[in-house]
Parts: C-alpha cells; structure tokens; sequence
C-alpha cells in the first residue's frame, strides 16, 4: 500500500506541474477572449487521459519479455469467491473511478461528440486499447475492466448530462462546455 500512495502522490504532482507549465498558455488564451474556465476542462481531459495511462500502464515495470500472459475472458468470475467484496472494492470501484472523469470530459471538451454512443466508443477505444497492451507488457488483461471502465464512463456522461440539464441557463457553465 505504501508504493501505491507513492505513485498516487507522483501523478498529481504531475498533473500540478502540468497545470503550472499551462499558466501561460492559459493567460495568452484569455486575452484572446477564450475562456478560463473551458481551459480548464481541456486540463481536465489531459489530466483524465494522463492518470488512465499512468494507473494502466506506467504504475508498474514495462516488460515485453513477460513469463506469463495474463487474459480473462470471462466476465464476473470473481464474483463468488473467498474475497469477492475485498476485489470488488480493490479493482474494481477503482476502474469505475478512473473512467467517470473521462465520461464527463469527453462531451464537456469534444462538442461534436456529446452522444451517449459517442462517448462510449471514445471510452472502449482507450480500455480496449489499455487491456491490449498490458497484455503484451507482463500485465493482466480482463475484460471485467473493460466493463467497470465502461461503467466509469458511463457515471461520467449522467454526470455531464445532469448537469447540462440543470445548469444549461447559468453561464459558468455555458463557458465550461464551450456554449459561450
């Protein structure tokens, strides 16, 4: 657990660093009548992007030499076994988790691709893509992460669509979608 809070305390003082570095594109930009607040959903984005990759593939050794090949196929075979809620609360609420901010930044920054099938084909290319490659690198592939991801996103887009039906009419909002 100590290496895990290690690599956690490393990705966000990347995604601070990189909010740093964006600072001045950030000023540039508002003077040239673009939003503060729509450039901080294209961070969102980035930075959503940045911790699926780094949680996915870059939280442990890259080796493509791997002694065992790891593929699940089958979905929900943990359910039912010894530590089945100890591996639901380990994997997978994390999986979920990692995919909501991807769910939401998708249509909030991409506005040709606010539909709901939109946004999931965008979220099964970047899971289907991750499980691919850990496959090849010495890591598991299973497609209960696909699904949970799949789930995150999901989670992410009712997000969004809750909140372009409530705040619709209140301008912080608009800005943050790209409306104004």
């Amino acid at each position: 657990m100590h290496r895990i809070e290690a690599y956690i305390r490393l990705a966000l003082l990347f995604i601070i660093a990189i909010s740093i570095l964006y600072l001045p594109l950030l000023i540039i930009l508002k003077k040239k009548g673009k939003s503060v607040i729509r450039q901080i959903s294209y961070i969102g984005l980035f930075c959503s992007v940045f911790l699926i990759l780094f949680a996915t593939i870059l939280f442990v050794p890259i080796t493509f030499q791997p002694e065992n090949y790891i593929l699940n196929i089958k979905p929900f075979n943990w359910i039912g076994t010894v530590n089945s809620f100890e591996q639901f609360v380990v994997e997978k609420v994390p999986n979920i988790m990692l995919f909501i901010p991807l769910g939401f930044f998708i249509p909030t920054v991409l506005i040709k691709k606010r539909k709901f099938y939109q946004v999931i084909l965008i979220s099964f290319a970047m899971t289907f893509s991750v499980e691919f490659f850990q496959y090849f690198i010495g890591r598991s592939s299973d497609i209960d992460d696909i699904i949970t991801n799949l789930l995150g996103a999901m989670i992410g887009y009712a997000i969004f669509k809750i909140g372009y039906i409530f705040f619709k009419k209140i301008n912080w909002w608009n800005r943050l979608i790209g409306n104004k």
